[in-house]
């Protein structure tokens, strides 16, 4: 097992894909909090802090062609794999940069219309975070996003004695990185069959998910010596400072109406605190979060209804495959089952199933009688629940890229099919 400044550095990270960092599925969400963002269908330049294997980015390079990306990474065998993989499916738009996020920020002289880091922020040491804004701070440009997903409390605060246990069983165990943490694992569950836990149903849950996923993404997450859950408002500080203001959430579930994504009991606590960083760490609590895909922007004009308008003028959307016929629907959610309204979801899903359609069509559908609230809540269900996803034009080019990606992924044992016109991936 070889170190690095307290992380793991001796097995490579899962191909794991995040439908929230795409820059089709950043700007549309903007636009929906009625914010101005990059246009994907344009030339832009996006940067991954942490690329891992470049699954992220793989995906996005092949479904905007006219853009260029450009993913960081301290771990040599990630950008080795990620370099293979872009060199066989012809994708000359990426380039993967070894360095640390210090050694980045002193020698990039590259601006960036979108910055995006997942997961990296909660595993790092101190100094490495302070070392991933500046590269924020020297290379978002004006009205640029900034994506960042962490750990945070209140959901995560019961892990920290797990991953304690964990670490020290990384530290002081034989073997590989995948075998520690599996070790580890070994040792939870007989203190579980010993009554560990027996009177915390949720750490119950927590555990048998642990359980279930793969050795290397376990040692990943949890051997690091610097497992750092948040408060979301102790973040947000942080990258005020860098001089970008917070929008939301890319995970849209946590902008939907309070009335639809707070326990009901809370909503009104919630909706009379004025402070808004108060009223943020309300919504945390409120829901038990134990992460967060916070956006965030440079030089971030107020939002407001005009701008949502104007930047969903030319937005579409689309079905996924497995999206119901009909209404009602019901949706899973962090809070628990929201069914929504037959007539509203078997209206919206039959004109979606004709096609993609755009904002304005689905707003003239009789249902909605313009009422743009009612449409943004809908979509945004669907969104997260995987059902509908935003929609552009590809030129032939990326489709034949798209095309050449999916089939490397599945020479390579990665469950993933690419979706040009979604400029996303999704499970075949």
């Amino acid at each position: 097992m070889t170190w690095t400044d307290g992380y793991i550095s001796d097995v490579r990270y899962p191909a794991f894909f995040y439908k929230e960092m795409q820059p089709l599925w950043l700007t549309t969400v903007a636009s929906l909090l009625g914010v101005t963002a990059p246009m994907p269908h344009m030339p832009f330049v996006l940067c991954e802090l942490g690329c891992g294997v470049g699954i992220n980015l793989l995906v996005s390079a092949a479904c905007h062609p006219q853009a260029q990306f450009v993913g960081v990474d301290f771990n040599a065998d990630h950008l080795a794999f990620a370099h293979a993989a872009a060199e066989h499916c012809g994708l000359d738009n990426v380039e993967f940069v070894h360095a640390d996020f210090s050694t980045f920020a002193k020698a990039n002289e590259r601006t960036f219309d979108f910055v995006t880091s997942h997961g990296a922020w909660s595993w790092i040491a101190p100094e490495h975070r302070a070392a991933l804004l500046d590269c924020v701070s020297q290379a978002l440009k004006p009205g640029g996003l900034f994506y960042l997903h962490y750990m945070c409390h209140p959901g995560s605060t019961e892990m920290l004695p797990l991953q304690h246990l964990l670490n020290l069983c990384a530290h002081h165990m034989p073997g590989p990185s995948p075998r520690k943490a599996q070790t580890g694992m070994m040792l939870v569950q007989q203190l579980l069959q010993g009554g560990l836990y027996a009177d915390k149903p949720a750490m119950l849950v927590h555990v048998a998910n642990l359980a279930r996923r793969e050795p290397a993404d376990l040692a990943h997450e949890f051997l690091t010596d610097h497992w750092t859950p948040q408060h979301s408002v102790d973040v947000h500080q942080q990258v005020a400072e860098t001089g970008l203001a917070f929008l939301g959430s890319a995970d849209v579930f946590n902008n939907l109406d309070l009335s639809l994504s707070i326990p009901g009991r809370l909503q009104d606590i919630v909706r009379r605190t004025a402070v808004p960083a108060l009223a943020e760490t309300l919504k945390d609590m409120a829901r038990g979060a134990h992460q967060r895909m916070d956006m965030f922007q440079r030089d971030a004009a107020a939002p407001g209804a005009q701008a949502m308008l104007e930047g969903l003028r030319g937005a579409r959307f689309r079905l996924l495959p497995g999206a119901p016929a009909k209404g009602p629907v019901t949706f899973t959610t962090p809070i628990g089952p929201i069914t929504g309204p037959e007539a509203v979801f078997t209206s919206l899903l039959e004109r979606l199933a004709s096609g993609p359609a755009s904002w304005e069509e689905l707003l003239a559908l009789p249902v909605f009688s313009g009422n743009a609230g009612m449409l943004l809540q809908s979509l945004q269900l669907l969104m997260m629940q995987g059902l509908a996803h935003p929609a552009m034009y590809v030129p032939p080019s990326a489709q034949v890229r798209a095309q050449a990606l999916s089939q490397w992924f599945e020479s390579n044992g990665i469950a993933l099919t690419v979706l040009p016109d979604c400029a996303t991936a999704v499970a075949p």
